[in-house]
């Protein structure tokens, strides 16, 4: 039999026969996206609480059943909620979805792993609270997941890793740790500093398979008095890497105050309609429909996103400092909207404002969504985000690079990248039909060979769609994989018996580590 039979019925002991998930059951957990599809779906259990979460992982481990955690099961373009292994069970956290605190004096929060950003977004609407939230594309994913997963948004607080500050963790034998600060009883200082005595933990629980992060303290941005959205157009192809400079060397400086944006025609497209409306023919739209395609749009080949916030005076100086930087560039325009914080508020209420306008004011929305419909009704995407040097050259060579990959698979280069001070993510999307076998053939050699591009020139993702972790953590391999030889021995002193998502970010279990480097990955799932 089974044994992850009898793990789930007494399973339903703890969380009750309603939050099990059995066996064999259509309502399993599944990529909504599927690379590789046809896999039956996964069983799972869904705790309320973290006392639920410690008898879980005590009877995972009695039964030697692995947990695959996640908290929303959002992770869309990466595999969704679906687990890396068939011997695995989903250990789905979003009904633990309280908000403990939201302090809008010293402008923090402390959230469970089911907290949504538009759950987060209504809560500090509801109680007109005097701050500001940072998104991601979609609204409808963990707070908490997001962070692990060193999700971003574009405000300034949008490198959101960077905003955690405490957490606390049910560790593999079941014991629970808070981090930082927080380890200290009756202290309100864990999501204050970011730190604590001794050894920072905090990083150990990020992308991890070491513990089940079940609350965590992140920083939230004070509600400026005034909000300010600016536009880039730059005509010509070949200045994308004078406007990267300028754009990346004005985040360095603090003129710009968010992660700015920078989109292609194609990106601009998936927001209009599908690309049957633009184009008919075989394989990526050719350069000449593209130009078509621009100035029916009425922008640029490539098309900035900036944002400024606070003081009105400091951001009139910003924008004159952003237009003098911009003007280097022939041709290129600038225009910005300012918005008073009365306005702002109305924005962050308004369903038909622009989306990237909305997105820089921490405005969570589900309007990229429509985006995954581009290549086919029933459509979608895997994401290609490699990070790489914020230089221009560098950023145009592996442009030109997968422009050519792209047209060689006959796919469209979507482009949305995120600068920030000394790197960038070099966002590239794969949009596909689902359940078209031949389109998915070319959607994974594709992948694959941009990944092979980006590690020959010392590049690697910064998350990983779950197919394809333990291909990105080989090339993390400075004095034969010293990092994943560490994060193993790790692994192995706190759960020796490879209970808690083995093979998360390429990190086996000693138990499953003969098996993950001997078989091929089709066979592990």
């Amino acid at each position: 039999m089974d044994r992850r039979e009898d793990f789930l019925r007494e399973a339903t002991a703890i969380v009750g026969e309603e939050n099990v998930v059995p066996l064999g059951d259509s309502e399993g957990y599944l990529d909504p996206y599927p690379l590789n599809p046809g896999r039956t779906p996964w069983p799972g259990v869904r705790p309320a609480n973290t006392e639920e979460v410690q008898a879980i992982v005590a009877l995972a481990t009695k039964h030697e059943v692995p947990l695959w955690t996640f908290s929303c099961g959002k992770n869309l373009g990466y595999g969704g909620p679906e687990p890396r292994d068939g011997g695995m069970v989903a250990l789905d956290l979003s009904r633990m979805n309280r908000i403990i605190k939201v302090d809008d004096r010293l402008c923090y929060a402390v959230v469970e792993p089911g907290v949504t950003f538009f759950d987060l977004f209504e809560y500090i609407k509801e109680h007109k609270l005097n701050v500001w939230m940072s998104v991601p594309a979609l609204g409808w994913g963990s707070v908490l997941g997001n962070m692990l997963d060193r999700g971003y948004g574009m405000t300034p607080y949008g490198d959101h890793v960077k905003s955690l500050c405490g957490m606390e963790v049910v560790l593999p034998d079941g014991d629970l740790v808070r981090t930082g600060m927080g380890a200290m009883d009756g202290t309100e200082l864990g999501p204050i500093f970011q730190g604590g005595f001794g050894p920072t933990l905090d990083g150990l629980f990020t992308q991890s398979n070491l513990g089940v992060v079940t609350q965590v303290g992140l920083w939230l941005q004070p509600a400026p008095n005034t909000y300010v959205n600016g536009d880039i157009a730059v005509e010509n192809e070949e200045d994308l890497p004078l406007l990267i400079d300028i754009l990346t060397t004005l985040r360095r400086e603090e003129i710009i105050q968010n992660n700015a944006l920078c989109g292609n025609v194609v990106r601009a497209a998936t927001m209009r309609g599908n690309r049957a409306q633009f184009w008919d023919g075989e394989g990526s739209i050719p350069d000449w429909r593209l130009e078509e395609m621009r100035q029916e749009f009425g922008i640029g080949q490539w098309n900035g996103k900036f944002a400024f916030y606070g003081d009105r005076a400091l951001c009139e100086r910003r924008l004159e400092i952003v237009e003098e930087r911009i003007s280097q560039i022939p041709g290129a325009t600038v225009k910005a909207r300012f918005y008073s914080g009365a306005e702002g508020l109305a924005l962050q209420h308004d369903d038909i404002a622009p989306l990237d306008k909305t997105q820089m004011a921490g405005v969570p929305t589900l309007k990229p969504l429509s985006t995954v419909g581009w290549a086919a009704e029933n459509g979608g995407h895997i994401d290609a985000a490699p990070i790489i040097p914020a230089r221009g050259e560098a950023v145009y060579e592996f442009y030109q690079e997968a422009k050519k990959l792209y047209t060689k698979y006959g796919f469209d280069l979507y482009i949305g990248y995120h600068l920030y001070p000394r790197h960038m993510v070099h966002v590239t999307m794969i949009f596909f039909e689902r359940g078209n076998d031949e389109m998915l053939t070319r959607a994974r050699a594709l992948y694959t060979e941009l990944l092979d591009f980006a590690r020959e020139r010392g590049y690697a993702p910064y998350r990983s769609h779950v197919d394809y972790m333990d291909r990105i953590s080989d090339g993390f391999d400075f004095n034969d994989h010293a990092a994943r030889r560490l994060q193993e021995k790790i692994k192995d002193a706190l759960d020796p018996a490879g209970i808690l998502a083995p093979g998360k970010q390429g990190i086996w279990p000693e138990r499953f580590r003969e098996q993950r480097s001997s078989a091929p990955q089709e066979q592990l799932r």
